[in-house]
């Protein structure tokens, strides 16, 4: 059967191929991918299904054996998921000959209810994992923006005037509760195909890039309270009112500097968080924090991350792999933009890295493909 798979990888790799492709290139994919196939067999763990308790075992299981899935966000906004997968995943597995085992969307950013549930289903029903982000609307502010210093904005900001029991006719709790229910129509339908979601929101909130973010600088922040009454509101209003038992809820922070809150200030207790991630963006790959992220007792992700723009296009995503095995069960790289060249297939080592027996891409996840 191995040799079976060897050879159909053979005839994808050459069917692939650009022009441009020389005879060499082709070799060192197929050589990669024989390789890694003869160091794998036996040793990555076992996911024999993939509901939230298996994912969250079966990650713990990863970090213990020292591999990590790979996965590559696909796009701001929701309509953007399907092109950019097409340009960020199906590519880099033309050039490596494997596929990423998770990949990112977005369910805000834009004011878009078009989302991506049928490119997010397509990638689960061939095996792999998905993460989706909910970079909600100010609605506090006038148009959709999801950016706001929160430091400058504080006085416009109320985060319990959003809670479920808050007044009903107040025009930010109107706005955030009808994206909020467009959202998790969209996480009802991921459910009713059997997809479980690694569900981030409100991440970065030690910050002060999005609303829900600090409200003083140097750890001097009054309103984690009020953060924490926000999440766990989402929490039960996603679980309770929506039926969603598919998520598996990621509190994702930025690494602590002298002007932000620490990374554990606005955790908001471990009955309402799965997965812990760091999101980090770096001349080189690294993880900070990571010890006061074990403190919280969770299993640890690098939900986010890429190269700083010193190092766009120089990212060496082998070493990324080797910093973060043992410690994150899975990496997400961003995308790139005009001017910035941060998803894998943009950076280096990614034949490497893709078919190094540490690496678990969406070939290695062992699951069922059919529910």
């Amino acid at each position: 059967m191995k040799k079976i798979l060897l050879a159909l990888e053979l005839l994808l790799i050459l069917s692939c191929s650009t022009e441009n492709t020389s005879i060499l290139d082709i070799d060192t994919k197929v050589s990669n991918n024989m390789e890694k196939s003869e160091q794998i067999v036996d040793d990555v763990p076992n996911l024999g299904n993939r509901s939230k308790q298996a994912i969250l075992a079966y990650f713990d299981a990863l970090i213990t054996n020292k591999q990590i899935i790979v996965g590559q966000h696909c796009g701001d906004g929701p309509d953007a998921t399907a092109s950019y997968y097409e340009d960020y995943v199906d590519r880099l597995a033309d050039e490596t000959g494997r596929t990423v085992g998770i990949i990112g969307a977005d369910f805000g950013f834009f004011p878009s209810t078009d989302y991506p549930v049928d490119t997010l289903i397509e990638h689960w029903k061939s095996g792999g994992l998905v993460t989706v982000s909910w970079h909600a609307d100010n609605p506090f502010l006038d148009g959709y923006d999801v950016y706001c210093n929160t430091v400058e904005n504080k006085e416009k900001i109320h985060l319990k005037t959003l809670l479920r029991g808050a007044n009903k006719t107040n025009k930010a709790w109107i706005n955030y509760r009808t994206e909020l229910d467009n959202m998790a129509g969209a996480l009802q339908q991921l459910r009713d195909a059997g997809v479980t979601v690694i569900w981030r929101p409100f991440h970065e909130m030690n910050g002060d890039f999005f609303w829900w973010g600090i409200n003083a600088y140097n750890n001097q922040q009054t309103n984690s309270g009020d953060f924490k009454a926000l999440w766990i509101d989402l929490y039960n209003t996603l679980t309770y009112e929506y039926g969603l038992d598919n998520l598996i809820w990621t509190y994702s922070v930025i690494p602590k500097t002298s002007w932000n809150a620490g990374v554990t200030e606005f955790y908001p207790g471990s009955d309402y968080v799965d997965l812990v991630g760091m999101d980090y963006y770096g001349q080189n790959p690294d993880f900070p924090d990571y010890e006061k992220l074990k403190t919280l007792g969770k299993t640890i992700v690098m939900s986010e991350c890429g190269p700083s723009e010193n190092s766009y296009g120089n990212w060496d995503t082998m070493h990324l792999a080797h910093a973060l095995k043992g410690k994150a069960a899975y990496f997400l790289q961003w995308h790139s933009w005009d001017g910035a060249k941060v998803a894998l297939k943009d950076n280096h080592n990614t034949i490497e890295m893709m078919n190094s027996p540490a690496v678990i891409t969406k070939e290695e996840i062992t699951v069922p493909k059919d529910f």
